[in-house]
């Protein structure tokens, strides 16, 4: 065996065995404290980001609810504004009805104080021809209480 010497096979291994030591000693410690500290950022990382979750869930929840809660306060703003409108056009039409008997009942009136006017104007237009035809007849003077008097009387009779 030429070149392989037990000594140099046994020196190698020993030497492969103290620089495994070695470098258990000096880097597997820091080596698994670096993995055990990564791990544990990794793992709060994790919680934060499923808190963060939860907590946008909830503020999901909470703006889905004052959404459909504003939604129903709309219905209810238009529910009350339709009555109100519905309250607004009958007080309208009411006062509208009112206003038309007012008029149509102070029309009543002025063509009742025509219509007596009309009927005073003709009687005395009557009155006056009745005289003027009566003094024809008689061919004399008539005094107005004459006529007035001859005219009550024919009216009422």
């Amino acid at each position: 065996m030429e070149g392989l010497e037990p000594v140099d096979v046994l020196l190698h291994c020993v030497n492969i065995l103290v620089l495994f030591v070695l470098l258990r000693l000096i880097l597997w410690r820091p080596m698994t404290k670096y993995l055990e500290a990564r791990a544990g950022r990794v793992k709060e990382e994790l919680d934060d980001a499923a808190r963060t979750k939860s907590e946008a869930e909830e503020m999901r929840a909470e703006y889905e609810k004052s959404i459909s809660d504003l939604e129903e306060r709309g219905r209810e703003i238009m529910r009350d504004s339709q009555i109100r409108a519905g309250a607004q056009a009958t007080e309208i039409t009411d006062a509208a009805k009112g206003q038309a008997e007012k008029m149509l009942s102070d029309a009543k009136e002025r063509i009742d104080a025509e219509r007596q006017d009309a009927v005073n104007a003709a009687r005395h237009d009557i009155a006056q021809l009745a005289t003027e035809m009566a003094s024809r007849i008689l061919r004399r003077e008539v005094s107005l209480d004459d006529n007035i008097s001859a005219a009550r009387d024919f009216f009422e009779e």
